[in-house]
C-alpha cells in the first residue's frame, strides 16, 4: 500500500505515468478476449459484450503479468480489468448473476500485482460505462436509459467492492455524455476514494463525443459545459482518454482552463480487437480502423507517443499514460518524458 495518498502527491503538483491498455495488450498476449463478441453492426448488436472480463479469472496469470509489466517499465499507476465487469455488461454474456466473482477477480489481480512488483504504485479501479447505450445510433445517456438510481446502484456496488479489495483510488471512464459522468462521480464518492474521471472519443477540436440529440440541440456538449456541471461534485481529476493523441492535445487546454484540479490524458493509438475475425470498420480512435491487424498503431510508435507525452506535460497534464493499442514499450518511452 502506497505510504502517500495520490491526491497529495498531485497536489503538490508532481506528474504521474499511467499505465498503457491492458485489454489490447491481453488480446496481443493470446487472451482470449472476445467471449460472445458478434462480428455484426458494432452499434447494434453490442459488439464486443464484456471484452476482457472473463480473462481476469480464465487467464489470471497473463493479467497480473501485463499489470507487473507496467509497473516494471515505471508506472506510477495501474488500472484494474474492471472494465466491463460491471452488471450490466456482464448480463451480457449471460453471467450478470457472477459479476461479483469477475469483478473480485479482477480487483485482486491488480492489487497482488501491485503488491509484489512495487507497493508505492497505485491501483485504480476501472469501471465503464455500463449499458452502452450511448454507442447506438440514437445515443442516449445510460443514467437516462437505467434511470438515475439503478445507475448509480450498478457504480456504486461496483466502486464499493474495489474499494474493499484495497485499490487506492475509482476511474469512471469510457464515459461520453455530461450526466453519465456527474452520475458516476457522485455515486463511485460513496466509497471514500479518489474519483478521476475518464472522458472518451474527444473530437479534433476538443469537443465531446455526442450532440444534444435528445434535448433537440443542434451542438455537442463540449468540455467546459462538463466542467461546469462537476462544479460542487467529489471529482479529484478528469482525464481524456480513448481518443487519438492530436485530439487529445485539443481537448487539454479546455479542461486545464476550465477545471481547477488535475488533468490528463491517455490515448487510444489504434485498435481493431475484431480485426482477425471480420474486416470490421471502427473510429476506436477517431480515425477508421478496418485492416486484419488488432493493432494498427504505425502512426504511433513509442518515441512518437513520448513526444506526445511531452507536449502534454507542458500543457499542464499531471496524469499521462496509454489506452487501447498501447503497451509496456509505450509506457517505457514515456517515462524520461513524464517523470524528469
Amino acid at each position: 500500500m502506497p505510504t502517500m495518498k495520490i491526491t497529495d502527491r498531485l497536489s503538490k503538483g508532481e506528474t504521474l505515468l499511467l499505465d498503457g491498455g491492458t485489454g489490447s495488450e491481453l488480446q496481443r498476449r493470446g487472451a482470449n478476449v472476445l467471449k460472445g463478441a458478434t462480428t455484426d453492426n458494432i452499434w447494434k448488436a453490442g459488439w464486443l459484450k464484456a471484452w476482457s472480463a472473463t480473462a481476469n479469472i480464465e487467464f489470471s496469470e497473463v493479467v497480473r503479468q501485463v499489470h507487473k509489466d507496467y509497473l516494471r517499465v515505471g508506472a506510477d499507476i495501474i488500472t484494474s480489468n474492471n472494465f466491463f465487469t460491471i452488471p450490466s455488461r456482464m448480463n451480457s454474456i449471460g453471467l450478470g448473476d457472477r459479476w461479483k466473482e469477475y469483478a473480485t477477480a479482477a480487483g485482486e489481480n491488480a492489487v497482488s500485482a501491485r503488491d509484489e512488483e512495487n507497493p508505492e504504485a497505485y491501483v485504480a479501479g476501472g469501471i465503464a460505462a455500463p449499458t452502452m447505450q450511448s454507442l447506438k445510433d440514437t445515443p442516449v445517456p445510460d443514467v437516462e436509459y437505467m434511470g438515475e438510481k439503478a445507475f448509480q446502484k450498478e457504480y456504486y456496488d461496483h466502486a464499493k467492492l474495489l474499494a474493499d479489495l484495497g485499490v487506492d483510488l475509482i476511474l469512471a471512464e469510457y464515459l461520453g455524455f455530461v450526466s453519465d459522468c456527474v452520475a458516476a462521480v457522485d455515486a463511485c464518492a460513496e466509497t471514500g476514494l479518489p474519483v478521476v474521471l475518464g472522458i472518451r472519443h474527444i473530437g479534433k477540436n476538443g469537443e465531446m463525443q455526442y450532440p444534444y440529440s435528445h434535448q433537440k440541440k443542434p451542438a455537442k456538449e463540449t468540455l467546459q459545459e462538463l466542467t461546469e456541471a462537476l462544479e460542487g461534485h467529489p471529482v479529484d481529476a478528469i482525464l481524456l482518454m480513448c481518443s487519438n493523441p492530436e485530439a487529445i492535445s485539443a481537448g487539454l487546454p479546455l479542461i486545464r482552463d476550465s477545471f481547477n484540479g488535475p488533468v490528463g490524458g491517455y490515448p487510444n493509438i489504434g485498435y481493431n480487437p475484431t480485426g482477425p475475425i471480420a474486416n470490421t470498420k471502427m473510429l476506436t480512435n477517431q480515425l477508421p480502423s478496418e485492416g486484419k491487424d488488432i493493432l494498427q498503431t504505425q502512426n504511433y510508435p513509442p518515441s512518437t507517443l513520448a513526444e506526445f507525452a511531452a507536449k502534454w506535460k507542458k500543457a499542464g497534464a499531471q496524469i499521462i499514460g496509454g489506452c487501447c493499442a498501447t503497451g509496456p514499450e509505450h509506457i517505457m518511452a514515456m517515462k524520461p518524458v513524464v517523470k524528469d
